[in-house]
């Protein structure tokens, strides 16, 4: 069975004001393609009730370090209250979404996501005596470039979001 290990716990940002749902989910969807990663996307609801939208999305982006161990980033959008209005920026009408924006990011890193070490008792292990003493170093600079990535992912969306305060 392949390990699931988390690298950052669950990351909340929070904004509530004007933004644009399209074009959030358009900046998360390129930040994925540049990075390298592969775009997974589990779930996505859209409830409309009296009090304006309610959208929820989870994605799982994965990249494949080695053979042996990949990177998934978890991002969860929870979008509440959400109705369009119309602006006046710079003379220009413009149509944006007002509302609650809830975004977690979690990252974990997976190992032998291909089960190739759990074919016999004694494969198994092998490979825990691997990852112990051989492959640790490898495997924490792994850690570090996914936490690196995830602190940026953070950044970018807090910096996209606060492009629409006014």
């Amino acid at each position: 069975m392949s390990e699931k290990v988390a690298v950052t716990g669950k990351e909340t940002i929070t904004y509530d004001g004007l933004f644009s749902v399209k074009e959030l989910y358009q900046f998360i969807d390129d930040w994925i393609n540049s990075k390298g990663y592969f775009p997974v996307e589990l779930s996505v609801e859209e409830v409309v009730e009296k009090d304006g939208k309610v959208i929820t999305a989870q994605l799982a982006p994965f990249k494949k370090l080695t053979d042996y161990a990949k990177a998934i980033i978890q991002i969860n959008i929870m979008i509440s209250d959400c109705k369009e209005v119309e602006i006046t920026r710079a003379d220009k009408k413009q149509k944006l979404n007002k509302g609650k924006v809830i975004v977690e990011v979690q990252s974990l890193l997976e190992t032998d996501y291909e089960h190739r070490w759990e074919m016999k008792p004694w494969l198994y292990v092998l490979r825990t005596i691997f990852e112990k003493y051989i492959y640790s170093p490898f495997l924490s600079g792994y850690k570090k470039a996914v936490r690196e990535d995830t602190d940026h992912l953070k950044d970018q969306i807090k910096a996209f979001l606060n492009l629409y305060k006014l």
